[in-house]
């Protein structure tokens, strides 16, 4: 019994959350009978579970939201705001309940559900003129009845489990991986075995598939995060006495659950947020031409191994203004340190702690407690979170999170004999402490480097873990790792060794441990041998490198000035062929170490797959591909990246002498001297002209075509995706474009421009293409894009 009744307050849970944004979506649109059809059955399942339990309270309230819903079902009351409010805030009262029944407290009638009954019932005799047909009530014959078996074949049997539960299967097959790894170790030192090989393969095999299974039982749709915040901003919006709609969009990518429930509260602040501080009451938004209703938008996309999460409002947008003056108020900047800062720079300062823009505290927000701890929550799980602005339009936040909290990229390092595990979602660069180009200073007790035009402090892992002091630290012969942080702070950690990057999977560690601030979980390598994951952003926090950087950019820019007069920064690589050439430093967004498996080659055409992306790849005429892994550069123009292989990456330089110009190579601007041997520069324009593919378009013209043509589905459809159009659909209000084929029926909707297709290939004198003229068509699509951009 006591695990009914656990299943039975699961499900009423569940159902209630659910049936609280339907409310909210059909209070914006009474007409819509099928919503309403969903929460009368989603309150008459309560009703029915309680029964079965004798469960005579829950059973009371649940029955009489149902009756005042099956009133609006049947056409004789409408949806207006104060029935919405009565029947969430028996919703409320059922989810309190359920909380009772876990704790196993007795449920006992108050005055407060008499008067919950009561305002359901106070509308309940008037009637409402309304032009929705009636709609005849359901019987609960009709609810119960069983689904048909067209139903039953699409319908997902599910079974609940607890996260424990999956937990303890996640951590026995990454015993088993490790295992798996040693052995396969044992198995190359023995020599070749073919009567194990096989098998062993075969074990590999299934397992993996296994992994990747218990992986994805760990994930949930974020539509389930969503599904609680509809309810969240109407509450708001009606405190505040404002309008807001929400709009959703990428409910079907799917997050680890834990990182789904440790997002929520950080959610939960923006929110309140753009509806108190950004969002215009409706009689500003009409004075400013805008829609008196407010539109809150969630955008989610998965970007490889990275779920990429847009909020964003059409309020008034951040004051830059006003926050750099409360910045100079508080303390945090000078007066002259703020008319240096770029807006973009101004607006991260809503990241400080204490820093509010609000006049007078509510009870919503205006205490400038929160986003710092916001930043701080993303940073710890690994994630990001980064903030734009424009006066008068609104303002948007940009999170970036890992997909699951168990499985993480990381680089290895060593330092004192013992090896760590570095989050790689936070390291920009890995240079030697040898290098020319790094230069060790000391600033009291702090030591700097200075490196391109940089100058940032410096960490020894070893000195923050207690095994080396800083005075017998002999810098030059470190590794230094430069670490960016969300907050875009910048400082060298040094170690001894940088080992590989591998994905690992991480396991909590005792509290006590955590509350040293220097790890962030615990991994075992193939070996069985445990590694512990350094906790960076903490790191930073206890020595005081948070906020450093960006207090002094008049000192970077000074020296970035200095060192352009002096010279213009190269990466130099070898390439395939072994011969040395270098790039612009400007172009290199990054140094990736790849498996060649990921390469795609087919002739002319050579593609990557790099953190789930396809980029051009280039660098091939050189030589051939060596086999195992492979070093990459990847470059960017600011607009689009391309990967460029390379044999291996020699280190940063500076050009001071003269670029000779080659007229015969176009591959390369010239020919210069880096430390007394000539070097060729490779052309930066050239490579992505030959290389880049086209750059995505974000607001695609809308193109209509024959939606009864099997044709123009398979052949046309993606020849005018790949143009840069987006197929429009029929309650489209509206196209750019619509394309006739001769013999169907011509596409629904008004469009702005047509462009006709016929099935013979002669000439017709009626400025028609035929349809397979391949070239003709994209020409004119072409045309069209371009025509409307002008």
């Amino acid at each position: 019994m006591d695990e009914l009744l656990a299943d039975f307050v699961a499900e009423t849970r569940e159902m209630l959350e659910q049936s609280g944004t339907e409310l909210v979506a059909w209070e914006a649109d009474p007409s819509d009978t099928a919503r309403i059809d969903t929460i009368f059955r989603f309150v008459h399942t309560v009703k029915g579970n309680c029964g079965f339990f004798d469960f005579p309270l829950l059973e009371k309230l649940s029955h009489a939201a149902e009756d005042a819903l099956a009133e609006c079902r049947a056409g004789r009351r409408e949806a207006d705001p104060a029935l919405v409010t009565a029947v969430l805030a028996i919703i409320d009262r059922i989810g309190e309940l359920a909380d009772m029944i876990e704790a196993g407290e007795d449920l006992v009638e108050d005055q407060n559900d008499i008067a919950l009954i009561a305002a359901l019932e106070t509308d309940a005799a008037i009637e409402v003129q309304s032009d929705v047909s009636p709609v005849e009530p359901v019987s609960d014959e009709q609810d119960d009845a069983a689904p048909t078996a067209a139903k039953r074949n699409t319908v997902q049997r599910s079974i609940r489990l607890p996260v424990d539960l999956l937990d303890e299967v996640m951590k026995g097959v990454s015993d088993m991986v490790l295992a798996r790894n040693d052995l396969a170790r044992r198995l190359r030192e023995a020599g070749e075995q073919p009567t194990i090989d096989g098998p062993f393969e075969r074990l590999s095999a299934i397992l993996a598939d296994v992994r990747t299974s218990i992986t994805r039982m760990r994930m949930q749709r974020l539509e389930h995060l969503f599904t609680s915040l509809p309810r969240l901003v109407r509450d708001l919006s009606s405190e505040l006495g404002k309008q807001v709609m929400v709009d959703f969009e990428g409910g079907e990518v799917e997050l680890d659950r834990e990182m789904i429930e440790m997002i929520r509260d950080p959610l939960t602040h923006i929110i309140r947020n753009a509806i108190d501080h950004g969002v215009e009451t409706p009689a500003e938004r009409l004075k400013k031409g805008k829609r008196e209703i407010g539109l809150l938008r969630f955008a989610a996309r998965q970007s490889g191994n990275q779920i990429s999460l847009l909020i964003s409002d059409d309020g008034g947008g951040i004051d830059t203004e006003r926050l750099g003056q409360k910045a100079v108020a508080a303390g945090i900047y000078s007066q002259s340190e703020i008319e240096r800062m770029s807006d973009a720079q101004k607006h991260q300062l809503i990241f400080e702690p204490g820093l509010s823009t609000a006049d007078e505290v509510s009870a919503v927000s205006g205490r400038g407690v929160g986003m710092d701890v916001v930043r701080a929550n993303l940073e710890r799980v690994g994630g990001s979170i980064t903030v734009s602005s424009k006066p008068g339009e609104g303002t948007s936040f940009h999170l970036h999170l890992p997909l699951t909290l168990s499985i993480i990229a990381t680089l290895t390092v060593s330092s004192g004999g013992q090896n760590y595990a570095i989050p790689r979602s936070y390291i920009e660069e890995i240079v030697f402490g040898s290098a020319n180009s790094v230069e060790f200073a000391q600033a009291g007790a702090r030591r700097l480097i200075t490196f391109r035009g940089r100058r940032v402090p410096c960490l020894s892992l070893a000195d923050v873990l207690g095994t080396e002091d800083n005075e017998r630290c002999e810098w030059e012969t470190k590794t230094l790792v430069l670490v960016r942080l969300a907050s875009d702070d910048v400082f060298a950690l040094a170690v001894d060794r940088v080992h590989d990057h591998e994905d690992v999977v991480v396991k909590p560690i005792a509290p006590a441990i955590m509350q040293t601030k220097l790890y962030a979980g615990t991994t075992l390598l193939d070996d069985g041998t445990p590694m512990m994951l350094i906790d960076l952003p903490s790191i930073a926090q206890m020595r005081g490198l948070v906020g450093e950087m960006r207090s002094k950019p008049a000192l970077a820019e000074e020296q970035s000035r200095k060192k352009s007069k002096d010279g213009v920064p190269l990466m130099l690589f070898r390439g395939l062929d072994g011969r040395r050439r270098a790039v612009r430093l400007e172009l290199v967004k990054r140094i990736d170490t790849v498996s060649c498996e990921a390469f795609d080659i087919d002739g002319e055409r050579a593609q990557a797959v790099i953190d789930g992306r396809i980029l051009p790849l280039a660098g091939l005429e050189h030589g051939t591909l060596p086999e195992g892994r492979c070093r990459l550069l990847r470059l960017s123009d600011g607009d689009s990246e391309l990967v460029y292989t390379v044999s291996e990456v020699l280190d940063a330089a500076e050009m001071t002498e003269e670029l000779v110009v080659s007229a015969n190579d176009a591959s390369i601007e010239g020919v210069t001297l880096v430390e007394g041997k000539p070097v060729p520069l490779v052309d930066g324009h050239t490579l992505f002209f030959k290389h880049s593919a086209p750059k995505r378009i974000d607001h695609p013209l809308k193109c209509r075509i024959p939606q009864d043509s099997d044709w123009a589905r398979t052949i046309l459809e993606p020849l005018v995706e790949a143009a840069g159009y987006r197929i429009a659909h029929e309650d489209d209000d509206d196209a750019d474009l619509a394309i006739e084929i001769a013999g169907n029926a011509a596409p629904h909707g008004p469009a702005k421009e047509t462009i006709r297709l016929r099935p013979d290939p002669e000439d017709a004198g009626d400025g028609s293409i035929y349809r397979y003229d391949r070239e003709s068509l994209l020409a004119e699509l072409k045309r069209v894009r371009t025509g409307r951009a002008a």
